[in-house]
């Protein structure tokens, strides 16, 4: 899979976008804003760091137990390398669930210019 150049910002997404789109489709959009988000990760970073696939795949086999384990383990790292990438001091929640990853990096895609 290729990236565009290294440093492209993602989509900033507010809190009723984020909710209303999950409630309106009865959680289906999450799947898809974790492809979303997987992506621009990965398009920012230059490198493939997350896995949406293996991600979700792994969360349904586990019945949620690798979600945990991804939101307090690589999660935290592959978010502390986007904020450091964008020149931000490393600040990861502590609970790191969709909607605080989707804040987290909506501080960093605005400090990145373009």
């Amino acid at each position: 899979m290729s990236y565009a150049p290294a440093g492209t910002k993602g989509e900033i997404r507010g809190f009723m976008s984020f909710f209303g789109l999950h409630l309106i489709t009865c959680g289906l959009y999450q799947t898809f804003w974790w492809f979303k988000v997987a992506g621009e990760i990965n398009t920012f970073l230059g490198q493939e760091r997350m896995n949406a696939g293996k991600l979700l795949g792994l969360t349904s086999l586990t019945c949620g137990i690798y979600m945990i384990m991804w939101q307090f383990g690589e999660g935290k790292k592959i978010l502390a390398e986007v904020q450091q990438k964008a020149g931000l001091p490393v600040n990861v929640p502590f609970l790191l669930g969709p909607w605080p990853l989707q804040q987290a990096l909506n501080k960093v895609w605005e400090s990145v210019p373009g």
